[in-house]
């Protein structure tokens, strides 16, 4: 919710560089032959975490593009990712480091 509230400050796009910390609970979106949404719940370590999100506005009308996945270390040792569907929520605080710019411009 905070990396997308970031992203509706204005006229720009981010870019997710990495993140850390514990998640509690989260909605996948899994690739594979079914596509199902699976919810973990428990604790979970970010491993990796990646996404762009971008505002534009067109007629008056605002459109957010975008998503992003992750992938998390569970306690026994397992690896679970995929697309983030919902809301994730923190276990412990969580920083998330992004990129903002300005799309069109030529640096």
């Amino acid at each position: 919710m905070k990396v997308i509230s970031f992203s509706q400050q204005g006229p720009q796009a981010i870019c997710i560089l990495t993140a850390n910390g514990v998640i509690s609970r989260v909605a996948l979106r899994q690739p594979g032959s079914s596509g199902g949404i699976v919810t973990y719940e428990g604790q979970f370590v970010i491993v990796s975490m990646s996404g762009s999100f971008m505002q534009s506005e067109t007629g008056g009308t605002r459109n957010r593009s975008g998503g992003m996945s992750v992938v998390l270390g569970c306690p026994n040792g397992c690896l679970i990712g995929g697309l983030v569907d919902d809301l994730m929520v923190a276990a412990s605080p969580v920083q998330i480091v992004v990129a903002s710019f300005l799309p069109g411009n030529k640096a």
